[in-house]
């Protein structure tokens, strides 16, 4: 049993050793099955402990499974164990559409599937079969050693696709596949075959080492098979168990969608990482070279990543499109200071911005969701009289942002915000449309009352300038503006300027304070970004001081983005009026230790301290209050 994806999201189990093929280039064949490892009570044990790991795909390999006359069964105890195990993630609440199906996959040469085995293996459960195909033709006979080969596997693609099971193509770059691979695309589009995905991967040892490529040859085979791809329409991917770093692409950004990296897959014992590696801006999430290349290549030359960006575009949990489907929307409980609570979807109507703040959480390299799904959200929400965010990315790049928020009004929405940067609202035009439209609130970032150190955190020179233009443009509306402030390493001692700024220049404006939150992959869990709640508390002071006195109010305290309720320092009382903070919001993402929050009067209130913090900085700093407040 091997995981094939970060944190056990894949989890491979072998069903058997021999094949009815023989590549030169497979080590997981043998010439006769193991009876102890091959039985159907291991295979059903190994089976048991992959759902158990929490994976959301079982993959059913070999050898060959077909060769199995038990497949129906292994592939009906796989989704049943997955369904009994949790059946959807449950890292978001019930009905969240975010959450992901588990699925049961079947690798397999798919020259032994008949429309009748084909039948039976979708009504025992199979969700996809991912069928090994290193080039098209009859040729591919000679890489298989299989006379006839292709055209059962080509018959077996049909029968697997006529029965509804979803096809996935595996395309090991070899050294006899290396020139014919980049014509899979278009042979499969011209054979009728609807593909979800080519699953590229890259053999680094064999029974026969001269079938294999140099890794140069392998990335230059894997761009040319990604181009061709993009011009059928055919998705491309790297397999997370079998691939190459990205250093060794000339324009690694251009190939980022080839990835899903994130840190838990970064260490493994089958990849080294190199002197190089040590500069690299992929280190973290990168696992490295394959050990078995480096054996025949021990003079390979890398290229480390120096750009933030590319490190953003390589990082993701799944594949683009499964990515899109969990950031797209945010689905939120606002508790208001009155004890009640209102529903709140937050909608990123596009990915991409026009800055680069190291603490940003989403997945600014995607591409936009496709805009009958950004519709169906907005919907959903409005219609429901909950309050419509709009955010990205930047939302005021998206040329449909004054729809949007004239869709929501229309629909009901209570309220309609706009996460934004205000950069673009510079331009009174644009503001007054948004106005027109019916939007309420505006919420903008702002992360120093100073150019040179907001366009640092933004990592966008001259854009702390629009922004402040932006705001000024806003002020002259009726918008309630929200200034939201993120505090992180490099801008604590910016805090109580910037009340004092928004005080005289934005006198109508409240102030959100936030805290960075390495809530995703994409933050870095590093003391040069996140700073000690007890560094930040005398700055937060003075600002929460210079607020009451210039009549600024202070929001966010009470939000998953702000800090533990028990450091706010200011009255308490008001937040023992909130309604209870609802783990389910963000399972796994806060720790409440028994030892401070187990004594808290503040503590159902609270979300607690993020677990990434506490892996930091632990949880000493944490101040439980033992007594409401009179």
């Amino acid at each position: 049993m091997s995981s094939g994806g970060p944190a056990q999201a894949v989890v491979r189990v072998a069903t058997n050793e021999t094949c009815n093929q023989n590549c030169g280039f497979c080590v997981a064949r043998r010439s006769a099955e193991r009876p102890g490892f091959a039985a159907a009570a291991a295979v059903l044990s190994r089976i048991e402990a992959a759902a158990q790991s929490g994976a959301r795909q079982i993959a059913l390999t070999g050898g060959e499974p077909v060769l199995r006359r038990d497949l129906p069964a292994l592939v009906a105890r796989a989704r049943r164990a997955l369904d009994e195990a949790g059946g959807r993630r449950t890292d978001f609440p019930p009905g969240d559409p975010r959450a992901q199906r588990t699925e049961v996959l079947l690798e397999t040469n798919g020259a032994l599937i008949t429309s009748a085995r084909a039948e039976t293996l979708r009504r025992a459960g199979l969700d996809v079969a991912r069928v090994n195909l290193p080039r098209w033709g009859e040729a591919l006979d000679g890489i298989t050693r299989d006379e006839g080969g292709f055209a059962r596997a080509r018959a077996g693609l049909v029968a697997l696709a006529e029965a509804g099971i979803a096809l996935e193509i595996a395309v090991p770059l070899v050294r006899a596949s290396l020139e014919a691979a980049p014509e899979l695309p278009a042979a499969l589009v011209g054979a009728s075959l609807s593909v979800r995905a080519l699953v590229l991967s890259v053999p680094v040892e064999a029974p026969d080492t001269a079938t294999l490529a140099s890794l140069a040859e392998a990335a230059a085979a894997a761009e040319a098979v990604d181009a061709a791809g993009r011009r059928v329409g055919l998705t491309v991917r790297f397999d997370p168990g079998s691939m190459i770093p990205p250093c060794l692409f000339p324009h690694p950004a251009r190939v980022a969608h080839l990835y899903t990296l994130t840190p838990r897959g970064a260490d493994r014992p089958d990849f080294a990482h190199l002197a190089a590696c040590d500069g690299c801006q992929a280190r973290p999430v990168c696992p490295g070279v394959p050990r078995g290349a480096l054996a025949r290549e021990p003079d390979l030359a890398l290229r480390p990543i120096r750009d933030e960006r590319t490190r953003r575009r390589l990082t993701l949990i799944s594949g683009v499109e499964a990515q899109i489907r969990r950031e797209l929307c945010t689905r939120d409980v606002r508790r208001l200071s009155d004890g009640t609570t209102v529903r709140e979807s937050i909608v990123r109507i596009n990915f991409h911005c026009n800055q680069v703040c190291r603490f940003c959480f989403v997945s600014t390299h995607l591409p936009a969701a496709p805009e009958a799904l950004v519709e169906a959200e907005i919907t959903e929400v409005s219609v429901a009289g909950g309050v419509l965010t709009l955010s990205g990315g930047e939302p005021t790049l998206n040329p449909r942002v004054v729809d949007y928020v004239a869709m929501g009004k229309r629909l009901g929405a209570r309220e309609v915000e706009l996460q934004t940067n205000a950069t673009r609202l510079a331009d009174p035009a644009l503001t007054q449309a948004l106005v027109g439209a019916g939007l309420d609130v505006a919420f903008v970032s702002l992360h120093a009352a100073r150019a040179e150190v907001s366009d640092r955190i933004t990592g966008a020179p001259g854009t702390f300038v629009k922004t402040v233009r932006g705001l000024d443009e806003l002020a002259k509306t009726e918008v309630l503006v929200r200034i939201n402030f993120v505090f992180c390493e490099q801008n604590q001692e910016e805090f109580p300027a910037l009340v004092a700024m928004t005080a005289a220049r934005w006198p109508r404006a409240e102030i959100t304070v936030s805290f960075v939150a390495a809530s995703t992959d994409l933050v870095p869990l590093t003391p040069d970004l996140l700073p000690r709640y007890t560094d930040v508390m005398p700055y937060l002071a003075e600002g929460v001081r210079l607020a009451k006195a210039l009549g600024v109010t202070l929001t966010g305290f009470e939000s998953m983005c702000g800090i533990p309720l028990c450091l706010v320092p200011a009255d308490l009382a008001p937040y023992l009026a909130l309604a209870e903070a609802s783990a389910a919001l963000a399972a796994g993402e806060f720790h409440k230790p028994e030892t401070s929050c187990g004594v808290c009067s503040l503590s159902p209130r609270c979300f607690g301290i993020r677990r990434g913090y506490a892996q930091l900085y632990g949880t000493d700093e944490l101040r439980p209050l033992r007594a409401q407040p009179a």
